[in-house]
C-alpha cells in the first residue's frame, strides 16, 4: 500500500522540488526572468495537452534556450 501510494506521488513530488530549486533566485523583476518562466509555462501547457514527459523536457528546453539566445541575449 505504501508502495503504491509513493510511486504515484514522488514523480510530482520530485519535480515540484526541482523547480522551486531552480527557479530560487530568479530575478522576477528583471525582464531575463521571463525566458525561464515562458519555459516553464510551455512545459506545464505540452505536459497538460500531451502527457508526454520527453515532450514537455524537450519543448520547455528549446523555448528556453531560444529567448535566452535571441530575444534576452546580453
Amino acid at each position: 500500500m505504501t508502495v503504491q501510494f509513493l510511486s504515484a506521488r514522488m514523480p510530482a513530488g520530485v519535480m515540484v522540488i526541482l523547480v522551486v530549486y531552480c527557479l530560487r533566485d530568479l530575478p522576477v523583476t528583471e525582464p531575463r526572468a521571463l525566458a525561464p518562466l515562458a519555459a516553464l509555462a510551455v512545459t506545464i501547457g505540452l505536459h497538460l495537452w500531451r502527457r508526454n514527459a520527453l515532450l514537455s523536457i524537450l519543448g520547455g528546453t528549446a523555448v528556453h534556450v531560444a529567448l535566452s539566445s535571441t530575444v534576452f541575449a546580453h
